[in-house]
């Protein structure tokens, strides 16, 4: 276990959807203890909140879209890695459009904004889960493996159909400070190929380089070079903390995944919620 923590005062930011293309102010407020990470649509009538909860999950197509009380948040990753990556445990997160902002298409906006705001500890304590047994996720070449480990680590091997991308690999402890210096800096990506299907799906109405890089066939496309030579690796294990944190409490595990996306991401999720819930209730009945 460990404690429980909120921000010490409100952080705002705005911008726009990546996918949705929406104009949208987001403010993190402070939160009482076991509140949990919540998101409120303001934007709609009596404000319905939007657990952060595995089981809440209702989209993965290029990124994690949770639903609840009849209200929808878009690509919730990006601020969940953050939150995660500081130890936050309570937090309401309040929207006045479905999708929090994108910036720059990494998560140095919302570090900066955390930062600003500061952390606070609450007197009272946390579960962490630490898995005991390996628990494995398979679909086809994807796979994901948890390991125990006193931490949390994060090996991700990422390999692309592309002629002149190698495959890219990087194995990090993730803690606050190698998130902001390692991890929060990379943004989101996508081929050049995929952009007009993606656009006929109704997605990234607003993307641009000024919050991707886009892969072509012979060229990058960025409006600043690349931030690591493996940029795209560290934005996929930067999905994988934001996604994983829809588990409700802190993990320590060594996650090792291979070519993961948000699908497979989520689905050992559930596999980890589903462990941790079946040994949270073993503990209550053994100490009945």
């Amino acid at each position: 276990m460990r404690s429980q923590k909120t921000i010490r005062k409100k952080a705002t930011l705005s911008g726009i959807g990546v996918h949705t293309g929406n104009t949208v102010e987001l403010v993190i407020h402070p939160a009482e203890i076991n509140t949990g990470i919540r998101f409120v649509r303001s934007d709609l009538p009596d404000k319905p909140e939007v657990k952060a909860d595995i089981n809440n999950v209702v989209g993965f197509t290029r990124g994690t879209t949770i639903a609840e009380n009849g209200a929808k948040v878009h690509t919730v990753e990006h601020i969940l890695a953050a939150i995660n990556a500081f130890g936050i445990t309570n937090a309401i997160l309040q929207l006045n459009s479905n999708e929090p902002p994108v910036d720059d298409g990494s998560s140095l906006t919302f570090v900066q904004v955390l930062q600003e705001a500061g952390i606070e500890e609450q007197d009272a304590v946390i579960d962490v889960f630490q898995p005991q047994e390996p628990i494995y996720v398979r679909d086809n070449d994807i796979i994901l493996v948890v390991l125990p480990y006193d931490g949390f680590r994060i090996s991700y091997t990422v390999s692309f159909t592309h002629p002149s991308l190698k495959a890219q690999y990087l194995s990090l402890d993730i803690t606050r400070d190698s998130f902001i210096s390692e991890i929060a800096p990379s943004r989101t990506f996508c081929f050049y190929r995929e952009v007009e299907a993606l656009m006929d799906q109704g997605l990234i109405k607003g993307g641009s380089l000024d919050n991707a890089v886009v892969i072509g066939d012979n060229a990058i496309f960025s409006k600043e070079k690349l931030r690591f030579h493996n940029e795209f690796v560290r934005h996929k294990i930067l999905d994988l903390i934001g996604d994983t944190y829809l588990l409700g409490v802190p993990l320590s595990a060594h996650i090792i995944a291979v070519k993961s996306g948000h699908a497979t991401n989520l689905k050992l999720t559930k596999a980890l919620y589903d462990a941790y819930t079946k040994e949270k209730k073993q503990c209550e009945l053994s100490s009945q």
